[in-house]
């Protein structure tokens, strides 16, 4: 059996692309500086295999969350593999199966985070959500969302890193001038020549920082700060947005 074949690429993901504690330690910070008290309970929407929610739930005994997707599948694998190994804990991590819209769950922080978001390709709808968002928060409750962005990523384009004993590749395919939409792959290759191919792949609209603040403040939200990812950590400086390539986080709340 090849190495890709044997591979899961849930798992691929999660060792690429995502950090919880990191995220975790800046909604901490997010929380400390700006609301003045501790986040308890965590939203995770898009949450795939709910590898955030998870980790905020074994970060401190008296934490919540609620993973939301809309995917059985990876609701499944979720379930399997960090929901059953928190233990008597499991009880304090609820999955899901729902379309984000629909579901009512309330939180201290909602996080819709690795872009997920951007399956809204109009406004109308992004707002929608947003709004949909806002109404899911306590009264003192955060959003966190992110978008990439830069000349690059406009640009067709495959980024190659090495993770252990695999290559992660974030394929940029086609990106529309005119209506923003992009089609983005992600593929696994292994030390024995075989591959993942088109593990993931993202049907999404390019929003820019600009519209996303607008249709923020038009889904009620009165107080929006940006950070942007960087080699010291999140950063405020907005010189950090003129590179070619760019990963910023939104923080919204009131």
């Amino acid at each position: 059996m090849t190495q890709a074949r044997h591979a899961e690429k849930h798992a691929l993901y999660e060792t690429a692309v995502q950090q919880p504690i990191v995220v975790i330690g800046f909604i901490e910070e997010i929380f400390a500086q700006m609301i003045g008290r501790e986040p308890l309970v965590l939203r995770e929407d898009f949450c795939g295999t709910a590898y955030l929610s998870s980790t905020w739930v074994r970060s401190r005994p008296d934490r919540k969350a609620v993973g939301v997707d809309i995917d059985a599948k990876v609701l499944r694998y979720a379930q399997r593999h960090h929901r059953k190994p928190l233990g008597d804990a499991a009880g304090r991590l609820t999955l899901v199966e729902s379309d984000v819209l629909a579901c009512r769950a309330r939180a201290d922080v909602l996080a819709s985070l690795n872009f997920s978001h951007c399956i809204y390709k109009t406004r109308d709808a992004m707002v929608k959500y947003l709004t949909h968002a806002r109404r899911r928060l306590a009264d003192d409750g955060v959003m966190i969302l992110d978008i990439y962005g830069g000349p690059d990523a406009q640009e067709p384009c495959l980024d190659k890193r090495r993770f252990g004993d695999f290559v992660y590749e974030w394929e940029q395919q086609s990106f529309d001038p005119i209506t923003a939409d992009v089609v983005n792959h992600i593929h696994f290759r292994f030390p024995d020549g075989s591959a993942r191919e088109r593990a993931f792949t993202y049907r999404w609209r390019l929003w820019t920082l600009p519209e996303l603040r607008e249709m923020l403040e038009q889904a009620g939200f009165t107080q929006l700060h940006i950070c942007f990812e960087s080699e010291d950590g999140y950063i405020e400086e907005p010189t950090a947005g003129a590179a070619d390539a760019w990963v910023a986080y939104l923080i919204a709340y009131g």
